[in-house]
């Protein structure tokens, strides 16, 4: 019994050091450095009153696709474009500051073109971030994970199944929520197809598209596709895979609006 606590004391000290750190001492602004995809999602509240009661409601909400470009310093540009309930692909870029302290989280600070404050956060060794702020009109959150080196055209080849959320549009007006899923189909030159079902209150809306897509080399790319009935339909994505295997996505026409991501089948 003597000799079995004797083991238990030497082991028990060793079992101790041998856990892993939780907690800070990990990171740096070094961390997050180079180009990283970005899904920003952005909601605005309104204020109502009805029989003596507040009623809250979304006023507005924001879509953006994008990258977010870190020095390894503390410098930080974003490019995106912008889905709104009242315009589809407005492109924007923002440029400030960055910080990230020991426990991996940190602060975006914008100023210029768009001026807020975000909470930042780094994991799987700054290979995927987080963030989450307002900027006096919407409250946003979002996330991203670096990219690939380059792409090009050939990377969207094949068909994908993707699937997101979003809202439907009545005259630049949210009417109700919206929740999509379908199949996308890329040549790896410039022709699209989309076969997708938009569930809403009320039913399931099945829609068939055509058209065609672009890349960039920096891994964004868009889709312009029309369905039977000459609707267009707006699609903006970033590559998130060296094999062109993962986007993510936003979309937009006068009706709906949504977000998500698509992988190949």
């Amino acid at each position: 019994m003597k000799l079995c606590l004797g083991w238990a004391a030497v082991l028990l000290p060793a079992a101790l050091l041998a856990q892993p750190q939780i907690g800070g001492g990990q990171c740096s602004s070094s961390t997050l450095n180079g180009n990283y995809s970005l899904s920003l999602s952005g909601r605005q509240m309104s204020q109502a009153s009805s029989s003596g009661a507040t009623v809250l409601g979304f006023k507005g909400a924001l879509q953006g696709i994008g990258s977010a470009s870190f020095d390894g310093q503390n410098k930080i540009t974003i490019t995106l474009a912008n889905n709104t309930n009242s315009a589809t692909g407005t492109a924007q870029t923002w440029s400030g500051t960055y910080t990230l302290q020991a426990n991996c989280t940190g602060t975006v600070t914008l100023t210029g073109n768009e001026t807020a404050t975000f909470t930042l956060g780094a994991y799987d060794s700054g290979a995927t971030y987080f963030l989450d702020g307002y900027d006096g009109t919407y409250s946003f959150t979002g996330s991203g994970t670096s990219l690939p080196a380059t792409c090009s055209a050939s990377l969207l080849n094949g068909t994908y199944a993707f699937n997101g959320n979003g809202f439907v549009l009545n005259s630049g007006a949210i009417g109700t929520v919206n929740a999509i899923s379908g199949i996308l189909t890329f040549d790896g030159t410039n022709a699209a197809t989309g076969n997708w079902y938009v569930s809403i209150a009320g039913g399931t809306q099945n829609t068939v598209t055509t058209g065609a897509f672009t890349v960039t080399s920096n891994c964004t790319a868009s889709a312009t596709l029309s369905d039977t009935s000459g609707n267009k339909y707006s699609l903006q994505m970033v590559i998130t895979a060296p094999k062109g295997t993962n986007f993510i996505l936003s979309g937009a026409s006068p009706s709906i609006m949504f977000s998500g991501s698509g992988r190949t089948l």
